[in-house]
């Protein structure tokens, strides 16, 4: 009895420990004003485990069993879902990669100005365009309510600024999320005869909703490029997008028809890019 007693002293320290800590990482992106369905499942979910680290004590034991059933599943399936995505960070990404159009993703625009991860994005972009010379770009990305011009304006102006001739640069400024991302430049990149084997570059967490997507479109995606996210908001972003590969997986199975896997529904998980 006693043994048991530490035992869920033991439980009770390591949850309320466990949950903090999640919170505390869910809760650090607000410091930079980034709030998305990411950080407010990742905030909720903590204080869930708070709470039942808390009162774990006072629970019958058959309700404590089947709390921390419910916890330990819900911790596997995150870690399953990252060891499936983890495949795709840098997918088929190699120094001399034979793409000749290279499509980058946009994201939030601060006013005029790239934010951080965007900015990053515009470097791999440059760096690549830099190692070929004869390869072009689609910027990707519309103008959202709180922004002063596109995405692809933003990412055009700063990539002209690191050496990049504005002739290689075209622009899809009417894109709300990922797939309609891909789709439009899908669409410039067939109306401007343009090479239709393509890179694409976005941050890592990223890589596996923007492959399925190409797969889904008939893009040619040999390889993609993938920009480091801060740790500070690292879960923040990899939840959100968890959430979307999950959506894609769902309809993956529906919609399975003969040749082709069909994605239907467009994500609303691209609330903060």
């Amino acid at each position: 009895m006693e043994r048991s007693g530490k035992g869920i002293k033991i439980l009770k320290i390591f949850l309320i420990a466990f949950g903090v800590f999640l919170l505390l990482w869910y809760l650090a992106p607000l410091v930079s004003g980034i709030f998305n369905i990411g950080n407010a499942a990742g905030i909720t979910a903590s204080a869930v485990i708070i709470l039942c680290g808390a009162f774990i004590d006072k629970m019958p034991e058959k309700l404590r069993i089947a709390v921390m059933c419910v916890i330990i599943a819900a911790v596997v399936l995150f870690v399953s879902l990252f060891a499936y995505m983890a495949r795709y960070m840098n997918y088929n990404s190699i120094p001399e990669s034979p793409a000749e159009t290279v499509i980058v993703l946009g994201c939030k625009v601060d006013g005029s100005r790239p934010s951080l991860q965007l900015r990053n994005r515009c470097e791999v972009a440059a760096e690549f365009l830099k190692e070929k010379p004869y390869a072009v770009a689609v910027l990707s990305g519309g103008q959202g309510p709180d922004e002063d011009i596109s995405e692809a304006q933003c990412m055009k102006n700063v990539l002209v600024d690191m050496g990049i001739d504005k002739s290689r640069l075209y622009l899809e400024e009417s894109s709300t999320n990922t797939r309609e991302n891909l789709e439009n430049s899908y669409e410039i990149i067939k109306a401007n005869s343009l090479p239709q084997s393509v890179l694409v570059v976005t941050n890592e967490y990223h890589e596996c909703r923007a492959m399925l997507i190409c797969r889904d479109i008939g893009l040619d995606l040999f390889s993609s490029r993938s920009c480091k996210t801060s740790t500070y908001c690292f879960l923040t972003f990899l939840t959100r997008d968890m959430m979307g590969v999950v959506k894609e997986l769902i309809f993956l199975i529906l919609y399975f028809s003969g040749k082709h896997f069909c994605f239907p529904v467009y994500f609303f998980l691209d609330l903060a890019e």
